[in-house]
């Protein structure tokens, strides 16, 4: 299945107490990501978990786990709807 679909690891720090982002989203990605079109595909990714993200916080959640689904859903959602992409991801949410 990693062969065929590869795996993307979405990252983000997160402060509990003021409920921001301190260390900013980013993507790493194995087995399907190929050149410079498939960098903008990137930059779309961490602008989309950004957004959910920080919408999340504004509502009040602190809880990583949530985070983690957020950022789970929301990639996975782009991927699968805008760019026919079905890879394994990886969300590491770390709330501080």
């Amino acid at each position: 299945m990693l062969a065929e679909f590869g795996v993307l690891m979405i990252s983000a720090g997160i402060d509990g107490q003021r409920g921001e982002i301190v260390h900013a989203v980013s993507v790493t990605t194995r087995g399907w990501f190929e050149g410079q079109g498939d960098k903008s595909v990137q930059e779309v990714i961490i602008h989309e978990v950004r957004t959910a993200l920080l919408e999340s916080l504004r509502e009040g959640e602190r809880n990583a786990e949530a985070l983690n689904r957020v950022a789970q859903r929301c990639a996975g959602r782009l991927l699968g709807q805008r760019f026919r992409r079905q890879p394994v991801l990886l969300p590491a949410i770390v709330v501080f």
